[in-house]
């Protein structure tokens, strides 16, 4: 009789003993612990001057691999109340929406009352998300003095600054710029925007663009009128591009935007 009781007491007792992260559940998986879904950060910029009336800090997190297609943005959050540098914010983001080895970056601006931007990330912020570390990143003056914020996709903004193709790429993520004219200036931001580099007059060949950077680096462009796919979204383009710099090739899409 007494060795049916010990036996249960002793299941009791190692029941209790059970880690709540790695306790059963009613079906027999484990529960395993739930992933950091925020992302905290501090905003600052060195300027002695206070923020505008009303002001809102505006913060995204950026599938840098996605960029340019609407699955690019993983989360979004305005800041209100704002009072004075650094700004301080905790960012809320969807973990199931990470990928693999994916790289991530964030992207921050803020604006008055009315919408004027006052001061923005001038590049992507590097972060990893689950990370405990804050991010502290720094907001540059937008253009000087306030000014109206900027409309359209990047698509419509680069054809507002005279270019005439916009070219994509990914794994690492790439982009670059074309202007208009016989002798036209080629921009383009390599690997996930950790380089940038210019080409102030490129040569317009048959199939694209050649030319040399200041520091002497070999520059080619070959652009085509193709469908064509990133690879990493569902988004068609109606241009193949191959960028090359200094022998390294990035593959990627495009679009005329001349047209």
């Amino acid at each position: 009789m007494f060795r049916p009781l010990l036996i249960a007491a002793c299941l009791l007792a190692l029941a209790a003993c059970q880690s709540p992260a790695t306790a059963p559940t009613p079906g027999g998986a484990s529960v395993a612990p739930h992933p950091a879904t925020t992302i905290q950060g501090r905003a600052l910029y060195l300027e002695r001057i206070a923020p505008p009336p009303g002001a809102v800090l505006s913060v995204q997190l950026i599938d840098n691999q996605l960029a340019d297609t609407p699955a690019a943005v993983i989360a979004s959050a305005d800041f209100a109340d704002i009072k004075g540098s650094p700004f301080v914010f905790s960012l809320p983001y969807d973990a199931a929406k990470l990928r693999p080895n994916g790289r991530y970056g964030l992207h921050a601006g803020l604006r008055d009352a009315q919408g004027t931007l006052w001061f923005v990330t001038d590049t992507r912020v590097p972060v990893t998300p689950g990370s405990s570390a804050p991010v502290e990143f720094r907001l540059v003056r937008a253009g000087g003095d306030p000014v109206a914020p900027v409309a359209g996709t990047p698509w419509e903004q680069a054809k507002a600054r005279g270019s005439v193709f916009r070219g994509l790429g990914t794994e690492p993520g790439w982009s670059v710029e074309v202007g208009g004219g016989t002798a036209p200036r080629l921009s383009a931001d390599l690997d996930y925007g950790e380089r940038r580099i210019e080409v102030a007059r490129a040569n317009k060949t048959s199939d694209g663009y050649v030319g040399s950077t200041g520091d002497g680096l070999a520059v080619s462009l070959t652009t085509k009128k193709e469908s064509c796919s990133d690879g990493m979204s569902d988004t068609e383009y109606p241009a193949s591009a191959i960028l090359t710099v200094a022998g390294k090739t990035y593959r990627g899409c495009g679009r005329f935007l001349s047209e």
